[in-house]
């Protein structure tokens, strides 16, 4: 018998993060996904355009019955029909979604919206920024996010 070829590298394991974007403005979403490709992790963004499918997402109705559970959730406060206080509300009393961490962004300032956000168990609230270079900082502090220790 010959020797066998065994490799002494330690085996990687490439995960992609899996990154649900509730947001109503495809330019935001282009932006982010910019500011992520900059950061150099494998991710992968699913998109929503609006509370009506953030809702049967995280209910799991129609076509996201099947949808696998993200690695974070990143939702604007500001949605047509739903509130980013009834998205959370939803978010929070979904079983499968509890060891998600929630970011929100937004462009709203109320002390009142990032006292409620803390209350809804919000991991990080971002000030949706004005310029590029900002914008494309928002990649660093989400991967920052998906690093870090994860409920469970």
């Amino acid at each position: 018998m010959g020797a066998l070829d065994v490799s002494l590298k330690p085996a990687t394991v490439v995960c992609t993060a899996r990154i649900l974007v509730i947001e109503d403005n495809a330019s935001d979403v282009f932006l982010l996904n910019r500011a992520l490709k900059k950061q150099d992790f494998p991710f992968e963004l699913v998109h929503l355009l609006s509370g009506g499918d953030a809702l049967a997402f995280i209910r799991r109705q129609g076509a996201y019955a099947g949808a696998a559970i993200p690695d974070l959730i990143l939702m604007d406060l500001n949605l047509s029909k739903y509130t980013g206080e009834d998205i959370l509300r939803e978010i929070r009393a979904a079983k499968h979604l509890a060891g998600v961490p929630v970011c929100v962004w937004s462009s709203s300032q109320s002390r009142r919206d990032k006292s409620l956000l803390k209350d809804l168990g919000v991991s990080q609230f971002i000030t949706k920024p004005s310029g590029l270079d900002q914008f494309m900082e928002i990649g660093k502090t989400i991967k920052d996010l998906l690093a870090g220790p994860r409920a469970g």
